[in-house]
């Protein structure tokens, strides 16, 4: 047990787990809200209407606490820190398109 808790409890680990978390996000909201239409038809109604472009990304970076809180809850704190880092990687684009774009 201890040699899982060393393989997966490294920061960089919950850095990729987080950049990748919000498209994992993106596909679950696509299968939510849209899967009536294609997925690349929802994709062009996303990125021709960019007043949405801030709220598809915050919507999508939700799904960053599943891999934070399960994180935790094995305590894995370095990952933890990870995925934190990967969503505040994020935040820049969240305010570039709600307030500049």
């Amino acid at each position: 047990m201890e040699i899982i808790n060393y393989k997966f409890n490294k920061l960089w680990v919950g850095l990729i787990a987080g950049l990748t978390g919000p498209v994992f996000g993106f596909i679950a909201f696509y299968l939510i809200a849209a899967s009536d239409r294609s997925f690349m038809g929802f994709v062009k109604m996303i990125s021709n209407n960019t007043s949405t472009h801030s709220g598809v990304i915050s919507i999508c970076l939700i799904f960053n606490l599943v891999f934070f809180y399960t994180a935790l809850r094995k305590d894995f704190y370095r990952a933890a820190q990870g995925v934190i880092m990967a969503t505040f990687l994020y935040a820049p684009f969240v305010v570039y398109f709600k307030y500049v774009a």
